[in-house]
Formats: C-alpha cells, structure tokens, sequence
C-alpha cells in the first residue's frame, strides 16, 4: 500500500515497537559501551555492513552535572561522533534518581567551579546555589561512570575524556 492509500486509509506507515525489556543493571558497574560503529577503522562499506551485523548498537549515555559545566555541549559533540548521549536536568530536580529514569548504559557527570560558572553564565551566582546543585546531583556522582571537572578544559578536552573512557572500556 503506498503512502497516499496508507493516508487515506488511516493506516501508519510507522509502526511501534516497545524497546527490549532491559536486565537488572548494577549502576556502579554500568555495562560497557562499545565504540561507535561507523568510527570501525575500516575502509570499505561491505566490511562496516558486517560489523553492523555482528556488533551490539551504540548504548545510551546519559550526561548530568551543574549548570555550565558543559553537559549541552558534551551531549551534542557525543552525538556527532555517533554516539546515543542525552543530557538529564537533574540539577534542577529534587528526584535523586531522575537520571535513572533514563535507562542510561553509561552515567557522565560534569562539575565546574563557581568562578567557572560565573565566566561561563556571565552572572553573578551565589556558592549557595552551585551547593543546592550538588546537593540535587549527590546521587547521580555516587553512581557516574566518568566523572570530569570541566574548569579550565576546552569542550575539545572534554570531548577527548569522554571518548578515551569509551574507547578504554
């Protein structure tokens, strides 16, 4: 049927499909993530199909941490290089476990300084409410699998961190 006949007659030409149900994940000992498939150090498109038929998908990554320590930037910069990364606004939640919600493989968290903060944002912040932040990210450190300290690293260094922890895994 094609795509007009399917409009016509209210049929989708998507279908959903529930994701895996996922085993019972220990988030000190997240799973390890796999490189991206298409950063295989191949040549030819046949040999990147077979590696698309062996290999497991890039899993989810999932990056938390105070305002400005660069989690946008970081999530954007994964995605390009074909990673699955999102970020989660747990500073601003009260949920200790919201990252959780998620169903991340891997947990990045990402913290800077006040005085970071304040150059980045422009604003004048109190260490009153980079506090209130940890304090709403305290479970999320626990748990991370990479933990960077953004201060004085370029989003280039921070990009380098995160994929050398990927590619070491």
């Amino acid at each position: 049927m094609n795509k007009q006949n399917r409009a016509r007659s209210g049929e989708s030409d998507h279908h959903f499909v529930p994701p895996t149900s996922l085993d019972n994940t220990d988030y000190l000992h997240a799973p390890l993530l796999r490189p991206p498939l298409y950063h295989a150090r191949t040549s030819s498109s046949h040999q990147i199909d077979s590696l698309l038929d062996t290999e497991q998908a890039p899993r989810q990554i999932v990056v938390v941490g105070v305002c400005s320590a660069g989690k946008s930037t970081l999530v954007r910069r994964l995605r390009e290089k074909g990673y699955r990364a999102r970020a989660c606004a747990q500073e601003h939640s009260g949920v200790p476990h919201l990252w959780q919600r998620q169903n991340p493989d891997l947990l990045f968290y990402l913290d800077a300084s006040i005085h970071t903060i304040r150059r980045r944002r422009g604003a004048h912040w109190q260490q009153s409410m980079l506090d209130a932040q940890h304090n709403r990210l305290a479970h999320a450190r626990e748990h991370c699998d990479l933990y960077i300290h953004t201060d004085g690293l370029s989003p280039d260094d921070v990009l380098s961190k995160a994929i050398t922890f990927l590619w070491n895994q």
